[in-house]
């Protein structure tokens, strides 16, 4: 089950998730979930053409602009303080005029529910 809130370190290599206080009922205690670290992953600000968050780790079909359009599977990675967008070839980084319309991407899924889409990646 995927969780949304702010990260916490709890010791040295444990982290939980606390759920954002919008999302909490009122007369609920606050609960803290311990959450496996290889799995977290941030918003990127970005929403896909259906209007569902991509985060860290999305696994997206997209279409770049430019004098030779061209559709492909990607991978959403965070590095060096800033979002990129892989596919395999190239990386394309957030901020570019091209990568900040979204609306011909789709997110088809995630690093972790879906790994047999990172091999359909790579034999394309």
């Amino acid at each position: 089950e995927w969780l949304y809130g702010s990260l916490v370190k709890l010791e040295k290599d444990s982290y939980a998730v606390i759920p954002f206080l919008n999302d909490i009922e009122v007369g609920k205690s606050i609960g803290m979930y311990e959450v496996c670290t290889e799995t977290i992953g941030q918003f990127t600000g970005l929403y896909d053409k259906n209007g569902k968050e991509i985060y860290e780790g999305d696994i997206l079909h997209t279409v770049t602009f430019g004098f030779e359009p061209e559709e492909y599977t990607a991978i959403i990675l965070y590095d060096n303080c800033r979002f990129q967008l892989s596919n395999g070839r190239n990386l394309f980084y957030f901020g570019q005029s091209d990568l900040t319309r979204m609306d011909d991407t789709i997110m088809i899924g995630n690093i972790h529910d879906n790994p047999e889409l990172i091999n359909m990646k790579k034999s394309n």
